[in-house]
This record gives structure tokens, C-alpha cells and sequence, in this order.
């Protein structure tokens, strides 16, 4: 078992498994997951964007984007709107109970971080960050739902995406 344990792909996964459970323990009394957290940061950050736009933001596909948008729809945390240029399309926006129950989630960033705090250094968690994010732009392009880069929010294209 000790050689599974060791491989990279396996301790992300396991790494990723432990964030979410402490999202989970953090957010409990909001009630809130991960990807519905993402969605409402999104729709606060880009107001009006489209759900396809929303999926290539965050990463999701558009079933799941659907379903999380139904439920924050129907929880009044995000309304859809007849988009003004083309009334075929809905914009998407956070309601007054979104932005409401983002500011009561603000500190949950860094209750989560304190808590990684508790086994690695500042410096650590630092390249932790880096390196995890140097392997995910060199790989974005080889996931089913890439992040599609925002480069008018300074996000910086992969360099190994296709052009």
C-alpha cells in the first residue's frame, strides 16, 4: 500500500477529499458547498455572465452548473434574467440573499487556511500553492471542463493549451 500512498495523483486526490471535508465542517451552519460557493464568488465577480461563460470560469460542466444554479435559484441566493442583446440567452445574477450569505462565507477562506497552518509553514503552503498551480495551467487543456483563461481579469493563459 505504502507505493499507492506515495503516488502524486493519489495524495491530490486525498488532499482534495481533506479540503472539501474541512469546507464541509466550516460551512456547515451555512449550508453551503464548494461549488455553489464557487458559483456565487462568480456571479459576484462577473454579474450578467451566461452559464456557459460561468462553466468555463469555474470548471464545470453544464449539467452540474444547472442543477447547483437551480438550487441557488430556488434558495434566492441567484436570479436568471432574458439577456438585453440576446433574448435567447439568460444572464445570470446574485441576489441581495447571495451577496448576503457571501459575506456571512468570507471568512471561511481563512478559517481553512488556519487550519493548513496547523502542519505547514506560511513558505510551505506558498509553494504548495505555486506548484499545485504550475500543474494544473500546464495540464487545463487536458480536462473534460477546462478552465478557460480570463485574461481580462489577469489570469494568464496556459502555456500548454491549444491556441
Amino acid at each position: 500500500m505504502e507505493a499507492l500512498y506515495q503516488r502524486p495523483g493519489f495524495i491530490i486526490r486525498r488532499a482534495h477529499q481533506i479540503v472539501l471535508a474541512l469546507f464541509d465542517e466550516e460551512a456547515a451552519e451555512l449550508g453551503l458547498t464548494t461549488t455553489q460557493y464557487s458559483v456565487l464568488h462568480t456571479l459576484r465577480a462577473r454579474p450578467g455572465i451566461n452559464q456557459m461563460g460561468l462553466c468555463e470560469l469555474i470548471g464545470i460542466d453544464r449539467s452540474t452548473a444547472t442543477m447547483v444554479l437551480r438550487l441557488l435559484e430556488r434558495n434566492g441566493l441567484v436570479e436568471r434574467r432574458q439577456s438585453e442583446k440576446d433574448r435567447r440567452r439568460n444572464t445570470l445574477m446574485l441576489t441581495s440573499a447571495g451577496e448576503d450569505l457571501l459575506i456571512r462565507a468570507a471568512p471561511l477562506s481563512k478559517a481553512i487556511s488556519e487550519r493548513m497552518r496547523e502542519v505547514l509553514s506560511e513558505e510551505e503552503l506558498s509553494q504548495l500553492s505555486r506548484l499545485l498551480g504550475q500543474f494544473v495551467q500546464s495540464f487545463n487543456h487536458r480536462v473534460r471542463n477546462p478552465l478557460l483563461p480570463d485574461t481580462a481579469a489577469g489570469q494568464i493563459p496556459s502555456r500548454a493549451s491549444p491556441s
